[in-house]
């Protein structure tokens, strides 16, 4: 009688199972911890563009007198010259959560700064759910996509136009419109 082979078999073969079920755990496991890893740095992304965002409203708002400006370079944040006592508007310039390596994408009107954004590539995870003022993020399939800016509201307009004579070039032409 030989009872040694067939139990050597089913203890092989339960082995074999036992590792896959294993590497498939970790497999698992691993691809949880990128993701959570990703999840945690597009919280990071957010905040920080926030502080930039934040900071660019205070430069502007701090400007003297009734023309306001923007920064020309993320160094003004960090150290605002215009004062006797420079103002710091930003603790220091952030490295991008996504990729520390690279430089902020910047958003310009003219020279100034009006934004900043990550340059890393990849698709984020976060596609709903913002907070108030960065709805404009849903449905992002780009990191790009997440501009973090403040653009400054336009001088305020008068509240009703100044009314006009009619001319008699006005009339005539008024009167062919239909």
């Amino acid at each position: 009688m030989k009872h040694g082979r067939p139990a050597r078999g089913v203890v092989l073969m339960g082995l074999v199972v036992l590792l896959a079920l294993g590497g498939l755990a970790a497999v698992q496991f691993a691809e949880s911890a990128v993701t959570a890893r990703q999840r945690e740095r597009e919280t990071q992304l957010l905040w920080v563009g926030q502080q930039f965002r934040s900071a660019l409203e205070s430069y502007h708002r701090a400007t003297p007198g009734p023309v306001k400006h923007l920064p020309v370079s993320l160094d003004e944040l960090v150290r605002d010259s215009r004062f006797p006592s420079p103002v710091r508007h930003l603790r220091r310039i952030y490295a991008d959560p996504m990729q520390p390596e690279l430089p902020w994408g910047i958003v310009r009107r003219g020279n100034q700064i009006i934004g900043v954004y990550s340059q890393a590539e990849g698709e984020p995870l976060r596609r709903t759910a913002f907070a108030p003022g960065l709805e404009s993020f849903e449905g992002a399939t780009q990191y790009a996509s997440w501009r973090f800016m403040f653009v400054p509201r336009a001088s305020a307009a008068p509240a009703s136009p100044a009314p006009q004579r009619n001319s008699p070039s006005t009339a005539t032409s008024s009167a062919a419109t239909p």
